[in-house]
């Protein structure tokens, strides 16, 4: 492809980015997002309705003028995009349109702990049979997301942690099962980016997201975008060091935060103290503590167990001052936590809020906006499948 070309679908992806952010627009607001000339906009929109991309609405006619209002969208059946979030505790799938509408979604039992290509396998069939019932044909699927905890390395298509496969990349090994494109991602960028483009991020400029589930993670958004780091490895807040001489962390260091504050840490600790003989509505419907998880504890929570709430507002205290710690260092205007956790908000949010207030310093922490995610456990999914339209809206 010579430059011209590439300059050309650069600027028609960059087009069609924009208007995936609206259900709307007229010829004025595209020329105005994408900082390009009227008579060059008007000629790439030409070229995408030519394409079947975009459609045009011919709306009332505007009453100053007496001329009908012409506005453009995008053609929601030109293609789909599924995001897969590949948690600990569910699967979750999402199928977003070519408007980015949600038409499907789905939570499954976890297939992260499989051998890598048992997981495939079943991925594969999953997909074909969310095909078959929302009616899509393969060549309409432009692409697939795929979000992972632990160490990921997107942009290469590498996880360290799950899914590994010695003869290849996980992202290079599952073009080739499901045969189409597909973009790994970390599991807390892909839900930053699901706030960041559905959630309680949009417009954001500078702030942070919080991912309070299994493990302990976060997101940065600086500049309207997503912060990834040189390796794009930033954002592993679960394993900065809080306590000296602290419990030994999975990742190999001692006193990280996650091992304080977290799904992992609130479980363990858990099963530690009933084992040690202490009372709980727990141990009504799970008599061994050992087979106790992280719902359980949110829902004895919920019933006012108050044996559940002092230990989920412990980690609370700890989670603030880790907060703390990131207020003074990125000044964000607002701070998002979502994850599995942010089910009994109250009784983690509420005293980390309080001790992210305490530790951190005046000047910096009282404009901050402290807010619970809205998306549910549908963040990464939906991150990671804008992330997956954004690159492969043009291709």
């Amino acid at each position: 492809m010579n430059l011209m070309k590439i300059k050309k679908q650069s600027r028609l992806k960059e087009i069609i980015q924009t208007m995936m952010n609206h259900e709307k627009m007229t010829l004025a607001e595209i020329t105005y997002n994408v900082n390009l000339s009227l008579p060059k906009v008007t000629e790439l929109i030409n070229e995408l309705i030519k394409r079947n991309i975009v459609i045009e609405n011919i709306l009332e006619e505007v009453p100053a003028t007496g001329r009908p209002s012409q506005k453009f969208q995008l053609n929601p059946e030109y293609g789909y995009f599924i995001g897969i979030d590949l948690g600990r505790i569910f699967t979750n799938f999402i199928v977003l349109n070519y408007s980015q509408k949600i038409i499907y979604e789905n939570h499954i039992e976890p297939l992260l702990n499989l051998e890598t290509k048992l997981s495939v396998k079943k991925l594969n069939i999953f997909i074909n049979q969310i095909l078959r019932e929302t009616n899509i044909t393969k060549d309409k699927l432009l692409g697939i997301g795929v979000s992972l905890p632990g160490i990921v390395d997107g942009k290469k298509g590498i996880s360290h942690s799950y899914l590994k496969i010695e003869e290849s990349t996980i992202k290079a090994y599952l073009e080739k099962i499901l045969n189409v494109r597909v973009r790994i991602e970390h599991d807390v960028k892909s839900m930053s980016l699901g706030e960041l483009y559905f959630g309680k991020g949009k417009d954001l400029e500078n702030g942070l997201y919080i991912n309070f589930g299994w493990g302990l993670g976060l997101g940065i958004i600086m500049n309207g975008e997503l912060y990834y780091g040189k390796n794009s490895f930033g954002g592993e807040f679960g394993h900065i060091s809080v306590i000296e001489n602290g419990e030994l962390c999975y990742c190999g260091k001692t006193g990280c935060l996650e091992t304080l504050s977290s799904g992992r840490a609130i479980t363990k600790n858990v099963r530690e103290k009933l084992l040690a003989g202490e009372a709980s509505i727990l141990l009504k419907t799970k008599e061994d503590p050992d087979k106790i998880g992280p719902l359980d504890i949110l829902e004895a929570a919920n019933k006012g167990d108050q044996f559940s709430i002092e230990i989920l507002e412990e980690a609370g205290k700890y989670l603030g001052k880790g907060m703390a710690m990131l207020i003074n260092i990125f000044n964000p205007e607002k701070i998002i936590i979502g994850g599995t956790f942010t089910k009994v908000a109250s009784y983690i949010l509420d005293v980390a809020k309080n001790n992210a207030m305490k530790h951190s310093l005046t000047q910096l922490n009282n404009n901050v906006i402290f807010e619970t995610s809205n998306l549910a456990n549908n963040a990464s999914a939906l991150g990671v499948a804008r992330l997956t339209a954004n690159e492969n809206c043009c291709e």
